[in-house]
């Protein structure tokens, strides 16, 4: 697909996700499909060592993880896009926030632990985990097949759903806005590889 299909894709895929963050409080499945993972989940002891590793100084290591992965994968320049992309989420992710309004789930429709403040969309905790091993996910689509492409888009995507549920399960985050992020965040990514003309092998 060219750059200039990749970019409309990206921009259909953000003003979708973006409106339904902007105009509704939730989707209309949210709270069901919260509500199930929830159900679903074994416990909640899990949530906080998960979500600590969006911190200092454990996200440096997602970080290194990434840029080395995909100079690994495909060389200097999608180690150089990775690089970019950690820098604009690290820079714009909370900021964006306000661009879109969308209210913390509410307590009359899912279980919410603890207090939690600020804006629901886009979650920071999946933007970060979206230009990290997602980056690695969208480089490892791009390669010839291979058991070694099959192993990292089948553990990145596991730790994408882990991550996910690490924020529904302790409803800081509705489902939309964990699969809304990712697919902006991945979109763009695949953009910014094909523009900087990483090669797909």
């Amino acid at each position: 697909m060219s750059t200039r299909h990749l970019v409309r894709l990206a921009l259909l895929v953000t003003l979708v996700f973006g409106a339904q963050a902007r105009f509704l409080p939730y989707l209309p499945g949210d709270p069901a499909l919260a509500h199930a993972v929830q159900a679903m989940a074994p416990g909640t002891a899990w949530v906080a060592p998960l979500v600590g590793t969006a911190s200092a100084p454990f996200k440096y290591g997602l970080m290194a993880i990434a840029v080395l992965g995909a100079w690994r994968l495909a060389g200097l320049r999608a180690a150089l896009v990775v690089i970019a992309a950690i820098a604009l989420e690290q820079t714009l992710g909370e900021a964006s926030k306000g661009l879109f309004g969308r209210p913390r789930p509410s307590r009359a429709l899912v279980a919410v632990m603890g207090n939690p403040s600020g804006l629901s969309f886009p979650s920071t905790f999946m933007t970060l985990y979206a230009v990290t091993v997602g980056a690695l996910v969208v480089l490892a689509w791009r390669q010839r097949p291979s058991p070694l492409r099959s192993g990292i888009i089948a553990a990145g995507l596991v730790v994408l759903v882990a991550a996910a549920c690490a924020r529904i399960v302790p409803g800081a985050h509705w489902p939309s806005d964990t699969i809304g992020t990712v697919a902006i965040c991945l979109s763009w990514l695949a953009v910014g590889f094909s523009a900087a003309g990483v090669p797909a092998r």
